[in-house]
């Protein structure tokens, strides 16, 4: 069963819980054994789970015993609920069948967006049997900037702000299970990082970033060039370096991957989303 997290459960289950983190094959996203996050940082993302009122922590109980924690947001303006952390030491496919009918009771009529890595074969065993959608699969890539030396051309190379803004709409595609859309951005925009990368006067590609991370990134005609990549990827590690950042995290499918490791991206895993409506 699935009961709320105490300040005083979260204290005591901390540790337990971080050990699970550290396991891939026990854990959901956001990872932390990506070999870059530390233990600060997944205490600081617990505590803002329990202190924020549109996230909680739930305990996983079975047989007496915790066996782990289960995080989540949810935005209720737009029926929209994610895991934002799931570690559970044993009995994977029951502690997931208890978020779903939690979920159920709870939140009827959102979207359920539940990320993990490829290789927690039990979670995504249960998700494919009860009929969530496969949405993402990707590579898990971390850059570390220590030592490194970025210096992209920067030719070409727009940063959007409102007024310019409708260039990067033009090639900004999204489908409809990508929260991240156009409108959503603009309502935002002073918390992203985006560039557009012209040639002969033509908008050729566009790369979206926020919070150290790569959100998207696009091309004119929706085709990959590997040229685009490395030129826009090149200018967002410059600009997070030079903030201070000490990693940066990026998604990438088979098309762009050679191009990720070739810029001296690291993969630690690969990354499956689903959905499932409530």
């Amino acid at each position: 069963m699935l009961v709320k997290a105490t300040k005083e459960d979260i204290e005591r289950y901390m540790d337990f819980t971080y050990t699970i983190a550290l396991d891939q094959t026990r854990s959901g996203y956001p990872l932390f054994s990506d070999g870059v996050s530390t233990k600060e940082e997944f205490v600081e993302h617990a505590w803002k789970s329990y202190r924020n009122g549109d996230r909680d922590i739930l305990l996983f109980v079975i047989n007496g015993l915790v066996e782990g924690w289960i995080q989540y947001f949810y935005i209720e303006q737009d029926r929209y609920l994610q895991t934002d952390g799931f570690f559970i030491n044993s009995n994977t496919e029951q502690a997931l069948a208890d978020f779903m009918e939690y979920v159920g009771a709870n939140f009827a009529g959102y979207d359920l967006y539940l990320g993990f890595p490829k290789r927690n074969s039990e979670a995504i065993s249960f998700l494919q049997k009860t009929g969530c959608r496969l949405i993402e699969e990707s590579y898990h890539d971390v850059f570390v900037f220590d030592g490194s030396d970025i210096q992209p051309e920067d030719v070409g190379i727009v940063k959007v702000t409102e007024s310019n803004f409708f260039e990067f709409e033009k090639i900004h595609r999204t489908d409809p299970d990508t929260y991240w859309n156009s409108e959503r951005i603009l309502s935002t925009l002073n918390e992203w990082i985006i560039y557009l990368l012209y040639r002969e006067e033509i908008a050729v590609g566009y790369i979206c970033a926020r919070d150290g991370e790569i959100f998207s990134l696009g091309y004119h005609n929706n085709v990959f060039d590997k040229s685009v990549y490395k030129a826009l990827v090149s200018v967002i590690l410059r600009d997070l370096k030079a903030a201070g950042c000490g990693y940066m995290t990026f998604f990438n499918d088979e098309e762009s991957q050679p191009s990720a490791l070739e810029l001296g991206f690291s993969c630690i895993g690969e990354y499956v989303l689903y959905v499932k409506s409530v």
